[in-house]
């Protein structure tokens, strides 16, 4: 599904840092093309290079 990003938050782990083996991810606000807007959790590796204001194809 194509997604209008609105905003993004980039989770803070403080001094705890990741488990190992888990993914860093960050949520991010979006709108899809029926207007309808949510949060999606997504891999940071796919969303640190996305702005407010980019699309994104992503299966949530």
């Amino acid at each position: 599904m194509k997604y209008e990003i609105l905003e993004i938050y980039e989770e803070d782990h403080g001094c705890e840092g990741l488990m190992p083996g888990e993914e860093l991810m960050d949520m991010v606000y979006a709108r899809d093309a029926s207007g309808q807007e949510r949060w999606l959790r997504i891999p940071d590796r796919i969303g640190q290079n996305l702005n407010p204001g980019d699309t994104i194809e992503y299966d949530a």
